[in-house]
């Protein structure tokens, strides 16, 4: 098919775009003698011409930083959960140093995006014509960016605008899921492994990197062969730009890999038995750890309110009041959960009205407690619900790709009036 050559200025959009501007295409060759017009101001570009006029907010950094201040941020509040002492310490130090490179990869979001592109290459370019002894490019053409990332030229500026904020738009969400799905990836790591064990835990989760990348390339899969089968650029994308891989990414560029690439946050979910007895097929259990500890909570403040009464009556006479009488009665009787009233009974388990008051002190901890049991159930909780999170990210990556691939048909129409007959 016929298609235009592209001068200097073309606009151009890039799938791992995070900003809802296009961008230029700008010629970065050292030679350059071909040129579009008379007045010699705009370079016909070719292959190694691999820059824009501005760089783009890259989602690959981007994505990085979310993941990663978001998993540190999970580290903190799993060892605030689950840990105490030099422990509990290291833990959260562990956690603050994740938050801390994740701010070091908010500083490369605007500034590696010329660097990656020099370092890509174009494809789908002209295979006869040359410009400056190098295959020109068309319309035709897709740059596949080192980072990762695919753009291509658009002649017309509504066009690249409409596409680029539908592909920023779903950047967006893609990292806001991985950011959330990173957090609990954090939090579940720290509780699964103090129930059952760093190695048991680290197997689990090369367990789910594995399920869920060879998952999501299935996921990939089908939606590439199911959409936009008339639009022949989506089909050279998938198969002559960037095809499928069931090589991880993370395995070609350890470099580069994020807490994203943990693949799944469900962790934890395993029973304390082992590997062979999940529990997570059950997910109100969560539900139900959380309604109890509340029904605690509240059994705890309506204890205390009843044991204000005995604030100042002398604890070995406790046992003379009737409202020491009746609270006595109503543990003996079942009334609150042993946890809650462990500090009023005797080594033998019997309850001492003496010890009252010291159950009155220690009531603060064991609200204390069941507030971390909740916190601990909504990391199981929310890690079972973002077990899908990797599956709707990828939804959205490949919807950039396919927004790419509609903004080049749409933009067929346009171009300048030096065209390939064939590219």
């Amino acid at each position: 098919m016929s298609a235009s050559y592209i001068p200097k200025d073309v606009y151009t959009i890039c799938t791992f775009q995070t900003d809802a501007e296009p961008k230029q295409l700008i010629p970065t060759r050292g030679t350059i003698t071909v040129f579009y017009g008379t007045d010699k101001t705009r370079p016909l570009l070719n292959i190694e011409d691999r820059n824009i006029n501005e760089e783009f907010p890259c989602k690959s950094p981007k994505n990085a930083m979310w993941s990663f201040l978001c998993f540190g941020a999970g580290l903190i509040v799993g060892a605030a959960l689950v840990l105490s002492g030099p422990v509990g310490w290291a833990v959260l130090a562990i956690g603050v140093g994740f938050m801390a490179y994740g701010v070091y990869k908010a500083t490369k979001i605007d500034h590696m995006c010329s660097g990656s592109l020099e370092k890509g290459s174009w494809k789908i370019e002209h295979k006869t014509v040359n410009f400056d002894k190098k295959n020109a490019i068309t319309q035709n053409s897709m740059l596949s960016c080192d980072a990762g990332g695919i753009l291509t030229p658009i002649f017309s500026y509504a066009v690249a605008k409409k596409y680029a904020q539908e592909i920023d738009s779903n950047n967006s969400k893609e990292i806001g899921f991985n950011a959330v799905a990173s957090f609990f990836g954090g939090a579940g790591f720290v509780v699964a492994a103090m129930e059952i064990g760093i190695a048991k835990t680290l197997l689990w989760m090369g367990g789910t990197m594995a399920f869920m990348h060879g998952a999501t390339t299935g996921e990939k899969e089908i939606i590439r062969e199911n959409s936009l089968e008339d639009n022949q650029h989506y089909q050279d994308m998938n198969t002559e730009v960037d095809p499928n891989s069931l090589i991880p990414g993370y395995v070609k560029d350890p470099l580069n890999s994020t807490p994203g690439d943990l693949g799944s946050p469900d962790i934890l979910n395993i029973g304390k038995e082992g590997l062979s007895a999940p529990y997570f097929v059950n997910p109100f259990w969560y539900i139900r750890d959380i309604k109890g500890n509340v029904i605690e909570i509240r059994q705890g403040t309506q204890l205390a309110k009843d044991l204000q009464v005995l604030k100042n009556v002398d604890s070995r006479e406790i046992w003379k009041t009737p409202e020491g009488k009746q609270i006595v009665e109503n543990i003996r009787s079942g009334k609150y959960p042993n946890s809650m009233v462990v500090k009023s009974k005797d080594g033998l388990g019997t309850v001492r009205p003496r010890n009252l008051p010291a159950l009155a002190e220690d009531l603060p901890k064991v609200r204390l407690q069941n507030i971390k049991n909740i916190g601990t159930a909504g990391v199981k909780g929310g890690g079972f619900i973002a077990f899908a999170f990797p599956f709707i990210a990828t939804y959205f990556s490949e919807d950039s790709r396919k927004a790419l691939a509609n903004a080049m048909a749409e933009d067929a129409g346009n171009g300048i009036n030096v065209v390939a007959k064939h590219g």
